[in-house]
C-alpha cells in the first residue's frame, strides 16, 4: 500500500521545515510506501524556497507551486491530480492539523473506511454552540445543508474516492459538498489540538470563513436565485389577497377608490410576475454560466515533478 499526503501551504515559512520533520517522523511509523506532496497556494513570503530547500533532503517529497492564490479548491484539484497512492490524506501544513492523527485515520482505512473525516473536539461552551446554531439556521436558508456536513479539511481518501472525485469535470468546485454528493460514508474521527503554530492564517481564519460563507452562498448554489421565485410568487399572492378585499369593498361595502384599485394591483401582479420568471431564467442561468468558461484549476509556476 502507498499512502499520499496532499498538505496545503500558505505562508508557511517559518514552521515548513519543523512541520515536515514532524510529519515525515508519523508516516514512517506507518511502515508503508509514503510520498508527501507540498501545494504552495501563492505564498507572499519565501515559502516556495523552503520547500525547495526541504526537497532537497527528501526523496519521499514533492512541490507543487501556483502562480498566483488559486484557493484551497485549486490545491486539492492539484494534490488529487498527482498523487499516486491507494489512500490519499489531505491536510494543512500549519499544524492546525496534528500529524500523528494520520495514524488513527490509517486504522480506520484499513477496518474498511473509504472516507475518513479528523475534526477537533467540539467546544463544550453552552454559549457558543447557541451562536453556532443560530448561524448555521441562517447559513441553511440560503445554502444547501449537505453542503455544511462533515467540513472539516483534514480526510482520508481511499482511492475508489479520489478517482470518483476526479471524474467530476465541473470548474466551479466545492469540494466538501463534492466529498458528500459521491455517497461514499463517511466515518468522522475527533481528536484534540494541543499545539498550534499561530500565525496570520490562523489569525483570520474567522474572517476567511466569513468570506467563504458569502462567496458560496452568492456564486456555488442557487438558493438565492430560487428565492427571487418564492418572493414572486409572495407578490402575486399578495395581489390576488388585495384583489379580494378591494373587491369586497366594492361590492358589498360600496367604498370606491378610483384609479388606486386598478393600478396598485396590475403593478404587483406584474411586478411579481416578472421576478417569477427572472427566477426561473436565473435557475437556468445559474447552472451553466460557471461551466462555459473552462478554466484551468491552477497554474503551475515551479514543481520538482519537471526533474523526474
Amino acid at each position: 500500500m502507498k499512502v499520499s499526503v496532499v498538505v496545503y501551504c500558505k505562508n508557511n515559512e517559518e514552521s515548513l521545515e519543523r512541520f515536515h520533520v514532524n510529519l515525515s517522523n508519523t508516516v514512517k511509523m506507518l511502515r508503508e510506501d509514503y510520498e508527501i506532496i507540498y501545494i504552495n497556494d501563492g505564498s507572499e513570503d519565501n515559502t516556495l524556497l523552503a520547500l525547495q530547500v526541504v526537497a532537497n533532503h527528501s526523496s519521499h517529497m514533492k512541490y507543487i507551486s501556483f502562480t498566483r492564490g488559486f484557493g484551497r479548491e485549486g490545491a486539492i484539484c492539484a494534490g488529487l491530480e498527482h498523487a499516486k497512492g491507494d489512500v490519499v490524506i489531505l491536510m494543512d501544513g500549519s499544524f492546525t492539523h496534528p500529524p500523528n492523527v494520520i495514524l488513527e485515520m490509517i486504522d480506520e482505512y484499513k477496518k474498511g473506511s473509504n472516507h475518513v473525516v479528523a475534526s477537533k473536539k467540539s467546544e463544550n461552551s453552552v454559549l457558543k454552540k447557541a451562536k453556532k446554531g443560530i448561524v448555521e439556521k441562517i447559513i441553511k436558508k440560503f445554502v444547501d445543508p449537505d453542503l455544511f456536513q462533515n467540513e472539516s479539511d483534514f480526510r482520508l481518501l481511499s482511492r475508489k474516492v479520489v478517482n470518483a472525485i476526479l471524474s467530476m469535470p465541473e470548474s466551479n468546485r466545492y469540494s466538501k459538498g463534492m466529498f458528500n454528493w459521491i455517497g461514499y460514508k463517511i466515518k468522522t474521527i475527533e481528536y484534540e489540538v494541543t499545539s498550534r503554530v499561530i500565525n496570520k492564517e490562523l489569525e483570520t481564519k474567522r474572517l476567511d470563513t466569513v468570506k467563504k460563507c458569502i462567496e458560496y452562498i452568492l456564486c456555488y448554489n442557487t438558493k438565492p436565485l430560487r428565492l427571487l421565485t418564492k418572493i414572486g410568487l409572495l407578490l402575486i399572492g399578495i395581489s390576488l389577497v388585495i384583489f379580494i378585499m378591494m373587491s369586497f369593498k366594492v361590492l358589498f361595502v360600496g367604498i370606491r377608490i378610483p384609479g388606486l384599485y386598478t393600478i396598485s394591483n396590475f403593478i404587483m401582479l406584474f411586478g411579481g410576475v416578472q421576478v417569477l420568471m427572472i427566477g426561473v431564467l436565473g435557475e437556468y442561468l445559474g447552472k451553466t454560466y460557471y461551466e462555459t468558461k473552462r478554466r484551468p484549476q491552477y497554474i503551475v509556476e515551479a514543481s520538482n515533478y519537471d526533474e523526474e
